[in-house]
């Protein structure tokens, strides 16, 4: 059924302000009054400096890109059908996710965000959950020029960045608490969040209530299925984490299956049982165990 996009209109009349050479901002009239006046700026210093972390990990993009990463700010009266943000995870009180980007210089996304999230950014430094949250919606823009499709690889990859690439799985203790506390049977396998996906739920089991994603059972699980994954690479090839990650992100750039089928052609990539990757929990433990024996 045909629906109007009404985010691609907002955006087509919008203002568009330059923060520096590296972040683009495009917002309503009204509101590019409030990023004229700094209303924006602290929360945007803090994008910068996420931004600049993931960078230390010298990710070559396709055709040698160097895309600016939009943020689409929008009003909060309308925020949550702008940014199509599924009912069961709004609560209301704003909200920010990878939307399209409509900006030929640009990711194949954007960051749109609800007004209120960057001026209540205003009055505190970031704490470790939303330098870990930051880096997490960042790392969706960063894939994008790889591979879009699966919430179970796009959202692992997203925490995997921070997590791990980044070590933020040392300092943010209160996460790393709750997965030395896991057993074997929260664990989902890959079929069982490929199925999540089709039924529309992914992400909806919390095991800490009213915190971020990285505390959903299924963004826990697919964690440790890509962080999993990427481990396999380093150990298997001698390489470094940053070296991983950039093979991990061009298989899934060059596979050519969806679903389960693609599960099977990472398995087969790297070098491991395709049941073990698609129906088993080995990976996910494995990468578990790590975390919990870090210093």
């Amino acid at each position: 059924m045909y629906k109007k996009n009404i985010l691609k209109e907002y955006i087509s009349k919008s203002e568009l302000r330059v923060f520096n050479d590296k972040i683009k901002v495009r917002l309503s009239k009204e509101l590019a009054k409030k990023y004229d006046a700094g209303s924006y700026t602290n929360y945007l210093n803090n994008m910068q400096k996420c931004l600049e972390e993931i960078e230390t990990l010298g990710i070559k993009y396709p055709a040698n890109a160097r895309p600016i990463l939009y943020i689409y700010i929008v009003p909060d009266d309308n925020y949550g059908p702008l940014l199509r943000i599924p009912n069961h995870f709004d609560k209301g009180n704003g909200g920010g996710r990878q939307v399209p980007c409509y900006d030929l210089d640009g990711f194949h996304y954007a960051y749109g965000i609800s007004q209120n999230l960057l001026e209540n950014y205003s009055q505190k430094e970031s704490s470790i959950s939303q330098i870990v949250n930051n880096i997490h919606e960042l790392t969706h823009m960063v894939h994008s020029l790889f591979f879009s499709l699966h919430q179970t690889i796009c959202e692992g990859f997203a925490e995997t960045i921070p997590l791990y690439a980044l070590d933020y799985e040392k300092k943010f203790t209160e996460h790393k608490d709750v997965l030395t506390k896991m057993n074997e049977n929260q664990i989902l396998t890959a079929r069982e969040m490929l199925d999540s996906e089709r039924k529309g739920k992914f992400g909806e089991e919390a095991i800490l209530p009213n915190r971020s994603c990285s505390f959903r059972l299924s963004y826990i699980s697919s964690y440790l299925l890509v962080r999993g994954c990427i481990e396999t690479i380093v150990e298997k090839n001698k390489i470094s984490k940053s070296q991983a990650i950039q093979q991990f992100l061009e298989i899934l750039k060059q596979s050519d299956y969806i679903n389960e089928w693609l599960f099977w052609d990472i398995a087969d990539t790297i070098g491991i049982p395709k049941n073990t990757l698609l129906d088993g929990k080995d990976l996910q433990i494995k990468a578990l165990n790590s975390i919990k024996n870090q210093d």
